[in-house]
């Protein structure tokens, strides 16, 4: 099973990281439901949900798979951007306080 994730491939590693985002968003999802909450009670919460790409990118890069640690990178990369966007247009990023 291991030896399948060993390909040197971008389009692999942006699959990849993506699936493994993906699942971690639903396991986040499924605690909030149990939690009786919803996603706009606290998005903060799915910042967790890149752990599992880190980790994977850091394992692609300790290996040497240079271009599947790229495709994850950018996977990661883009998810934050798009989250931090949600969550400033929300207003969670801004201070209010003076």
């Amino acid at each position: 099973m291991i030896d399948k994730l060993r390909k040197d491939n971008f389009l692999f590693g942006f699959t990849v990281g993506l699936a493994s985002t993906v699942v971690s968003a639903i396991v986040l999802l499924t605690g909030l439901f149990f939690f009786s909450m919803t996603f706009n009670d606290n998005p903060k919460l799915f910042l967790f949900s890149f752990i599992a790409p880190i980790f994977l990118m850091r394992w692609y890069f300790k290996i040497e798979n240079i271009k599947s640690a790229r495709g994850v990178l950018i996977v990661i990369i883009l998810g934050l951007v798009s989250l931090f966007a949600y969550l400033y247009s929300i207003g969670l990023l801004t201070t209010t306080k003076l």
